[in-house]
């Protein structure tokens, strides 16, 4: 049976380093949450491990806001992340991403929420946010995503340096 307590007990912010470890211990399936094969009609036990084999060049984040002892768990994220230590095949020495583009859902708890997108502008390299018919310059977007509410989607680019 999959236990998210242990983690989110002690927390009210995670890392994304913190959800890369979480993400990659194995979890045991025993007991009552036993597989069937339908095969061979036996319940049997089984371990799932899930692993980054390779590095992309665009990496997609999505945190599942949908489990209730998690919505108020804040994701600390930076612009710049280094994989290096969770991918098996590393093809470079070093694996980093640098984020250009953030989705977030505001006011969820209404009926009247949405998403709104922070993105950096290749052009001038700057952020902006994008609500609907409104895009408006910010300057911190850990601070501003933050303000809202954790992200919901993060997007990173990876830099390469050989």
């Amino acid at each position: 049976m999959k236990d998210n307590n242990n983690l989110y007990q002690s927390f009210n912010v995670l890392t994304l380093n913190d959800c890369f470890c979480y993400n990659q211990k194995a979890e045991y399936f025993t007991g009552e949450d036993r597989n069937f094969c339908n095969i061979c009609n036996l319940y049997f036990d089984s371990i799932f491990n899930s692993k980054i084999y390779s590095s992309p060049n665009i990496l997609i984040l999505i945190f599942d806001r949908g489990i209730e002892d998690i919505c108020n768990i804040k994701v600390y994220f930076t612009e710049t992340i280094d994989v290096t230590q969770f991918v098996i095949f590393k093809e470079y020495p070093k694996i980093i991403y640098n984020l250009y583009g953030v989705i977030t859902e505001i006011n969820k708890n209404s009926p009247n929420h949405s998403f709104v997108a922070s993105c950096k502008s290749p052009v001038d390299n700057k952020w902006y946010r994008y609500n609907d018919a409104l895009v408006t310059p910010i300057s911190d977007v850990q601070k501003e995503v933050i303000d809202f509410d954790t992200p919901y989607i993060l997007f990173y680019q990876k830099i390469i340096n050989k």
